[in-house]
């Protein structure tokens, strides 16, 4: 089932996945059990959870606000049940804009936290008698709660993304990711094993695999860019003997001869295992595609370039 539209907040498409409907339900249901927050009250429950996820939409327009500021445009802000995820049309690559980016999020729940601190205060008042464990209190400690947890040092959460940008003020973006990937992946590891302290808690476990295998993907991202800015020679070190050169740690010693972003090299390919003549360029896209009569790609380049 495709995500469907809600509606548009400051010109940017809010989506929801059918998983973020199901978890409204499913926590609302689970704080009206014996025990929970709200007992035996389904419509508070429900409520306060249809007021807690538009604190999390009003996180990612933090997010995505701020970079407006940058230029850094939004293609969409789509809820789903692991929360909401705002979809750049590009990433910040300077670190004080990523840092300015990334912090405005939990910023904003801070600020919601404060907003219904103060205003219970101005209510009822500073003495600790006062405060009971309402709508509104469990509003703010929630707020607090999605704020803090979102400092922890872990792709894809913010803490991840704000160390990344502070190590980037000293060191190569490439580096500063790699440092703070290997931090959250430490910390997806704690998680793991906390997990496994009594009470067993299956949420934490999924929470440490989440940030495990999505901080590696951000790693592996990072390193794509970079090496299609320097050329198929660092190309082919990431990505073996797909893009020209032997794969990594000697592989099986085959190339595609694949070359990127540039006229095709001269003299460089095999000659064709077959006598038959080989195969014309065919269009794909804004490349040509040179392949063999086997099949196997030669050569690729762009149709604006020279192909003499």
């Amino acid at each position: 089932m495709a995500s469907t539209p809600l509606f548009n907040a400051f010109g940017i498409p809010v989506r929801a996945h059918w998983s973020f409907w199901f978890l409204i339900f499913f926590v609302a249901w689970q704080l009206q059990e014996p025990g929970g927050i709200f007992p035996a009250a389904f419509g508070t429950s429900l409520l306060f959870m249809v007021c807690f996820m538009g604190c999390l939409l009003l996180h990612e327009l933090g997010h995505c606000l701020v970079a407006r500021r940058f230029g850094i445009q939004t293609r969409e802000i789509k809820m789903t049940y692991i929360g909401g995820m705002a979809m750049f049309e590009r990433s910040p690559r300077e670190p004080r804009q990523e840092l300015l980016v990334t912090a405005a999020g939990p910023l904003v729940n801070f600020l919601i936290a404060g907003l219904l601190f103060g205003g219970h205060c101005l209510e009822a008042g500073l003495s600790p008698g006062a405060w009971e464990r309402g709508f509104f209190f469990w509003l703010m400690f929630f707020n607090l709660f999605l704020g803090l947890f979102n400092l922890v040092p872990g792709f894809p959460m913010d803490g991840g993304r704000i160390l990344r940008s502070l190590l980037a003020l000293k060191l190569p973006y490439l580096r500063a990711t790699h440092i703070a990937v290997r931090v959250g992946q430490l910390v997806a590891v704690g998680f793991i094993l906390w997990a496994f302290t009594p009470p067993f808690s299956l949420g934490l476990v999924l929470i440490g695999v989440f940030v495990l295998f999505l901080a590696q993907a951000e790693l592996m991202r990072v390193r794509a860019e970079e090496a299609l800015k320097q050329g198929s020679a660092n190309l082919s070190r990431l990505f073996g003997g797909l893009f020209g050169g032997p794969a990594p740690g000697a592989g099986n010693g085959r190339s595609w001869g694949f070359t990127f972003g540039g006229p095709p090299p001269g003299g460089t390919e095999a000659e064709p295992s077959s006598p038959e003549p080989p195969s014309p360029p065919r269009d794909d896209s804004d490349c040509v595609i040179d392949m063999d009569p086997d099949g196997k790609v030669r050569k690729v380049w762009r149709k604006d370039e020279s192909d003499d």
